[in-house]
């Protein structure tokens, strides 16, 4: 089903924030409400959307395998994958995570192949999975650590779903081109389209995980078997369907989007969802498969 303008437009609510502890490395321990505001009021997240994130951790707990489940709560105590799934946008206002700003995406040339990018150490998303991943499975990884990485990594397996998130260095993944969403007073930007107004809708994130959690056995079988790699490739080809916005707004500074491009792109990116929960679980059911041997202090 697909919702008026007005629907979308006045869906968010600034959402209730629970306090939630956790250590951040050995020596600090923060408190923070780490679920986003993410109304138009309330002022929007730079990635996925909070009920996006949500939603992505939600499909994911539901596929994850009893071990795994078992070493997501001894890492997280009774906090859920939900609850931490936009800790990485929540904490990059803090000076001792400023750096990590640049872990949730990376911006390419338009002429730009893939085939030949080079992660930047230290710098971008496609380094970030890989190295938190690796924490996650490196048996000497402390107790602190491994809820860091976790943390990371529940949040950027989302984030390099959303295909903008691997977009056009000229105008930062969509954030330079200026939209009017549907009849809309606010302008907002083609980035904030893909995070979360195109996937606006009335239910719950538990309610649209459970929608969305439909995906065929072959699915299932063909999206485990994709790298970080082929993630940023896939986000990479839905680019020129993202840039689609029709004869009328050739030429206009101010890009007017509508009933066409929700209900061309809105299954996309519902599917990128899916893949990214789907995705999610399985990374963590490897990574934690030899968690008897992780380090427990």
């Amino acid at each position: 089903m697909y919702f008026s303008s007005y629907n979308i437009f006045f869906k968010f609510g600034c959402t209730h924030s629970r306090l939630v502890y956790l250590e951040l490395g050995s020596m600090y321990r923060f408190k923070f409400p780490f679920l986003l505001l993410l109304s138009f009021f309330c002022g929007s997240a730079s990635a996925w959307w909070a009920d996006e994130h949500r939603v992505v951790a939600i499909i994911a707990d539901k596929h994850l395998s009893d071990q795994a489940r078992i070493e997501v709560r001894r890492i997280l105590g009774d906090v859920s994958l939900e609850e931490i799934a936009n800790w990485g946008d929540s904490i990059k206002s803090q000076p001792r995570w400023q750096h990590s700003k640049s872990w949730h995406y990376l911006n390419l040339a338009s002429d730009q192949n893939f085939a030949s990018f080079e992660p930047i150490v230290g710098g971008d998303i496609l380094w970030a999975l890989n190295y938190f991943y690796g924490q996650l499975q490196a048996a000497n990884t402390t107790i602190a650590d491994r809820r860091i990485a976790l943390q990371f990594f529940v949040h950027l397996v989302a984030d390099i779903h959303q295909p903008l998130h691997v977009g056009l260095a000229k105008d930062l993944g969509g954030n330079r081109i200026t939209v009017r969403w549907f009849k809309s007073a606010k302008l907002q930007n083609l980035h904030k389209v893909w995070d979360g107004l195109l996937t606006a809708n009335d239910l719950s994130p538990i309610e649209y995980a459970r929608q969305l959690d439909s995906a065929s056995k072959l699915q299932l079988q063909s999206w485990k078997d994709g790298s970080f790699e082929d993630w940023v490739g896939e986000s990479r080809m839905i680019l020129e369907q993202a840039y689609s916005f029709g004869a009328k707004n050739n030429g206009d500074k101010i890009i007017k989007l509508g009933d066409r491009y929700l209900r061309a792109n809105r299954p996309i990116a519902e599917q990128r969802l899916l893949q990214a929960g789907i995705r999610l679980a399985e990374y963590l059911n490897r990574a934690l498969r030899q968690a008897d041997g992780a380090e427990k202090l």
